[in-house]
């Protein structure tokens, strides 16, 4: 087996691929990356068992075949070599003499036979949808998803689909944010499915935030592909049952105060340096148009801030870990915000004026 590729051309196929493969693994397989040569185009794939990437590139000089070669090794020694070269790839009894000027490599080659494949997977639903807002559903909650926590369904992000819209869902137990696209998506009931955490990651990096071009997504009852141009994502799903995340998202509130954001993020970052290491709180106050922002800690120290907001009411406090109320308010676009409060001891509700399609949703804390 023998191909010719750019150092670019090789460095993205490797890129893409090395998103699916841990560094370290039990089976020496999975530190591979699968390279076939048919069809008219080389082909790559790479997978942990648990998610999959496969990218396919143009065949400059090549004959048929297929390998497994060390993904990262083979990274580094691409990345390696001068921009713009030619290098070239000779596979004979499971070893790959990689060329390039006068520089020389050889690699260890595992049969492609070994290679796990998940690529037999049934499909049950399928819909269009442009690439910037399937990232934009991803990016817009991901913050709020969990983290190795024991409640296995909470780490990873829930994509709903019913006929008027595709929602996406992230929470913790203590913050909440979902973000809605309306689209039509042909299902006749709903369908929920839940993303692992990794593959929520790995996935917002392949995709483009400036490419408004309709992809495919695929969902089985196992898994999700999502189809890039001349790329494909797969991965398994959490099998477990998402909480009723409406149950947990308050309404509109008795209480609402519209805040400039920035101003707002700015005066929070500058309480928080006094805050509780452990507990980070911080309490806000309102009281005729004013928001005070208060924090102390154990050894006695304290920081205040205070700024003009849009509200007429009684006198209102309410505390929250300030990491949280941060993640809410870095995560809308707009200018100006509203938070939405029913009471000290319910869920604050944070939109955008000019976006519905964000809510975040905080838990308060007592302080």
């Amino acid at each position: 087996m023998k191909f010719t590729h750019s150092r670019e051309t090789l460095l993205e196929a490797l890129q893409a691929t090395l998103s699916a493969i841990e560094k370290k693994q039990t089976a020496p397989i999975l530190e591979n990356v699968l390279i076939q040569v048919r069809d008219g185009a080389i082909h790559w794939r790479g997978t942990n068992l648990e998610l999959e990437v496969a990218i396919s590139t143009p065949i400059i000089d090549a004959t048929l075949g297929e390998v497994t070669l060390p993904a990262r090794k083979l990274f580094d020694i691409c990345k390696s070599l001068p921009p713009e070269s030619m290098i070239e790839f000779n596979i004979e009894d499971n070893r790959a003499k990689i060329s390039c000027g006068r520089s020389r490599f050889e690699l260890i080659a595992l049969p492609a036979s070994e290679f796990p494949d998940l690529e037999d997977i049934q499909i049950n639903h399928e819909f269009m949808i442009p690439e910037n807002i399937f990232k934009q559903l991803f990016d817009s909650v991901s913050f709020a998803m969990a983290n190795q926590d024991v409640r296995y369904y909470l780490n990873g992000l829930l994509l709903e689909l019913i006929p008027t819209h595709v929602r996406s869902v992230a929470t913790d137990g203590h913050r909440l944010s979902l973000y809605t696209y309306q689209m039509p998506t042909h299902v006749s009931d709903k369908i929920q499915i839940i993303v692992p955490r990794k593959s929520i990651l790995e996935l917002t990096k392949l995709l483009r935030s400036d490419n408004q071009t309709n992809i495919k997504i695929q969902l089985s009852n196992n898994h999700l592909r999502v189809q890039l141009d001349h790329l494909r994502f797969t991965t398994k799903l959490v099998d477990g049952r998402y909480p009723d995340y409406q149950a947990a998202v308050p309404p509109q509130g008795k209480i609402r105060v519209e805040i400039d954001r920035k101003e707002l993020k700015e005066v929070l970052a500058r309480v928080a340096i006094l805050s509780n290491e452990k507990f980070r709180g911080v309490r806000l106050e309102l009281d005729n148009n004013k928001l005070r922002v208060q924090s102390n800690n154990p050894e006695q120290e304290s920081a205040q801030d205070e700024i003009d907001v849009l509200y007429q009411g009684e006198e209102f406090s309410i505390g929250f870990n300030v990491n949280y109320l941060l993640d809410a308010v870095n995560h809308l676009d707009s200018d100006s915000m509203y938070m939405n409060f029913n009471s000290p001891e319910s869920s604050a509700l944070i939109t955008d004026p000019h976006n519905d399609n964000i809510r975040n949703v905080v838990m308060p804390i007592r302080l």
